[in-house]
């Protein structure tokens, strides 16, 4: 228990938050959820009544739905054979997500070798899959951080990390702490700035539910309802005003959100609406044109509207594999809402 304490201390100190009872509730819950307070997280949830048969089960379906014919085209069956009696013993002996990772990484050294006996349009397509099989557990550590998220808030922090260091640093028991709370550190600050006031902690309960959707979700979701208000389009609410890839890079694919904004204020620049929306993970978004805009126009026919709103969200892709395919977030702000309200905040210390 002391060397949880802290590891979260050093985490708030290393991302240079000032130490209070508020950020430290907050990631005690948050490690609580994700973890149970494992630095390498248990690789199958035993209250989920699952193993990891189960598993491998939902992956080959949904690789053979992604594959399609290809599986069936020489020699791909051979190599499939030749890799499941090799790695299947090896992934169902896995006990936490950094022995699935170890696994993984083998996988992807034979691979590699493997594929310079393969046609060149096999090669294009499975290179494409390659990074999704080293980075097979989507989240990592105690905290569970999304890791091309991580790598992208470690870079932003100046840190030099190589992908496999930054996946070891994070199967540490600082390291996990430290990523994830340099994850929470924006939202944390933004928050607390607009709703922390002398005994009000609901913000808190926007700070995790972000941490859990994505950055600033509940602070988009309300923008977005904003934008359906006022173009009157159905768009989705989902806190993500433009479509991204699986490696969190912006993709090639107009969202609803953009097209409504866009054709709502036809003088202002597709360009500009487009540059602004790129920010809207980070907490600069609301001091761009495009949310004054919004907010203006809104403010002038709606009324005044709170700054963010709690959402319930599906998962993603990654989420299904582990989870299965009907698993929502609900079940996490259930828990989150419980925990922060356990926690005897007139009896902490203050710092």
């Amino acid at each position: 228990q002391r060397e949880w304490i802290e590891a979260i201390i050093s985490g708030v100190e290393n991302n240079q938050i000032p130490l209070n009872k508020e950020i430290l509730a907050l990631v005690t819950c948050i490690i609580s959820i994700e973890s149970g307070f494992h630095a390498d997280p248990l690789a199958i949830d035993p209250s989920r009544g699952e193993d990891m048969s189960m598993i491998l089960e939902r992956a080959e379906r949904d690789i053979a739905q992604k594959l399609g014919t290809l599986m069936s085209v020489p020699p791909i069956p051979h190599f499939y054979n030749i890799y499941k009696e090799k790695y299947y013993p090896l992934i169902m002996s896995c006990r936490t997500e950094g022995d699935v990772e170890s696994v993984a990484k083998k996988v992807v050294e034979d691979l590699k070798k493997d594929m310079a006996f393969l046609p060149d349009f096999m090669k294009s397509i499975l290179d494409k899959e390659l990074n999704k099989v080293r980075n097979v557990i989507r989240t990592k550590g105690s905290m569970q951080l999304n890791f091309p998220r991580a790598i992208q808030i470690m870079r932003e922090r100046g840190e030099a990390f190589t992908e496999d260091e930054l996946r070891d640093y994070m199967y540490t028991l600082n390291g996990g702490v430290d990523v994830g709370i340099a994850a929470i550190r924006p939202m944390f600050v933004q928050y607390a700035a607009r709703y922390g006031t002398p005994g009000n902690r609901s913000w808190l309960f926007f700070v995790g539910m972000d941490y859990h959707y994505g950055p600033f979700s509940s602070r988009n979701m309300m923008e977005q309802i904003r934008i359906r208000d006022f173009s009157g389009r159905d768009i989705p609410i989902d806190g993500d005003f433009l479509h991204y890839d699986d490696s969190g890079l912006p993709a090639n694919k107009e969202s609803e959100t953009l097209k409504a904004v866009t054709s709502f204020f036809p003088k202002t620049d597709r360009s500009e609406i487009f540059q602004n929306f790129l920010l809207e993970k980070h907490p600069h978004y609301i001091y761009t044109n495009t949310h004054q805009r919004i907010m203006s126009y809104h403010q002038a026919k709606f009324g005044p509207t709170p700054f963010a709103i709690i959402g319930d969200l599906w998962m993603g892709e990654s989420a299904q594999i582990k989870h299965g395919a009907t698993w929502k977030t609900q079940a996490y702000l259930k828990k989150l809402d419980k925990l922060l309200n356990s926690v005897p905040w007139d009896q902490a210390n203050q710092f």
